[in-house]
């Protein structure tokens, strides 16, 4: 793997209602930054009167990591783009027959056309790193797209970007697929991951381990419809099952409540890897254990995202948990005491449909809660 390509300034800011202003792109890409992110896609230069000022402005940051615009194949938006000296361009073609006939109207012979004359014309206008995005790869036939990847190379280009655009793929087939382009190609792969059926981040993952070189991610997996590979839950992913070290998880939460607020989109709090209640717990069974030991029920230390682990006390507790949750309180009580009060404890959690509090578990223990 490379690296991994944020698109949120690109591909988020296409979600419904969703706009992002200069300075909130500025301090997305800075959060990106200390995230560690390898690339970052500025978004798209044709009838952008900002971008300019955002590629001359991100590249002040220190480290900043590769900047890259998206454009269509189209020979005014290709030279368009370039004026403005991108590290990366990403030109775009349809692949599959539904977007060349229903959306263009155009055919097979034509894109072919088009890759070989938007790939020169770049080539002869600038020597920045290129990459092919394969629109709806993912409902082209596949013998079609193994004939534009083979000519993009020959033109020189320096990746493929496979896109599943709405969604459909699931990870053995795409694991499936980027095998098979790898073993054809010898440029860059990259793949793109819709979250139609909740598959993008396991998508991107696989193909990743398929031999994909990059995936693109959004921050908190917005996008088109259902949006894209989350960039928390993949870098995560990466980190602590993959043995990535490149990228600081402690930046995420900071950046994802950044996007919730910028967005109007607020963070579940059970979202993955960022989510404020990922690491609670009310279950007497998993309290018991996280007290013997964490790892017992939690995947990784919660203070490696920015998070606190925190034990609720309701009608799933256990004696053990209770007894857990007194000591944390300053409380020694007897065993005998313990039922009678897991017992006040489950009855009152039950009738009032939550957790109870500290002071509520504190006035059930001392005889003061029902007076």
């Amino acid at each position: 793997m490379k690296g991994i390509i944020d698109t949120t300034l690109r591909e988020g800011e296409q979600t419904a209602n969703v706009y992002f202003d200069l300075a909130e792109k500025l301090h997305i890409i800075s959060l990106l930054n200390k995230v560690g992110i390898d690339e970052i896609e500025l978004g798209i230069a044709a009838q952008n009167p900002e971008i300019d000022e955002l590629i001359k402005e991100a590249g002040k940051l220190a480290g900043c990591p590769k900047l890259a615009l998206w454009c269509r194949c189209l020979p005014k938006d290709i030279e368009e783009s370039l004026k403005l000296c991108p590290d990366i361009l990403a030109i775009s073609i349809p692949v599959s027959d539904i977007h060349i006939k229903n959306k263009l109207g155009r055919d097979r012979k034509w894109a072919l056309a088009r890759v070989r004359e938007g790939i020169r014309q770049a080539g002869d206008l600038s020597s920045c790193y290129l990459s092919l995005g394969l629109e709806d790869a993912s409902r082209a036939d596949m013998d079609f797209v193994d004939e534009v990847c083979l000519l993009a190379e020959k033109e020189g280009i320096n990746r493929v970007r496979f896109a599943d655009t709405v969604g459909i793929m699931d990870p053995i087939a795409i694991f499936d697929v980027i095998s098979r382009l790898r073993s054809l190609l010898s440029v860059d792969i990259g793949v793109h991951a819709h979250n139609d059926f909740g598959m993008a981040t396991a998508n991107a993952i696989a193909a990743l381990a398929a031999g994909a070189d990059f995936a693109d991610v959004t921050v908190n997996g917005l996008g088109e419809r259902a949006g894209n590979a989350a960039l928390e839950e993949v870098t995560a992913f990466l980190t602590k099952r993959k043995g990535i070290d490149r990228y600081n998880l402690k930046h995420l939460r900071p950046l994802s409540e950044y996007l919730a607020k910028v967005s109007n989109l607020p963070l579940s709090p059970k979202k993955p890897v960022v989510g404020k209640d990922i690491f609670t717990c009310d279950s007497g069974i998993h309290i018991d254990g996280l007290v013997k030991n964490p790892s017992n029920y939690e995947p990784y230390d919660p203070t490696e995202v920015s998070l606190d682990r925190r034990f609720l006390i309701g009608k799933n507790a256990g004696k053990n948990a209770l007894r857990h949750k007194l000591e944390s309180l300053g409380i020694t009580t007897e065993n005998h005491f313990l039922e009678d009060l897991l017992t006040m404890v489950k009855s009152e959690s039950s009738r009032l449909k939550r957790n109870l509090t500290d002071e509520q578990l504190l006035q059930l223990r001392t005889g003061s809660y029902f007076r």
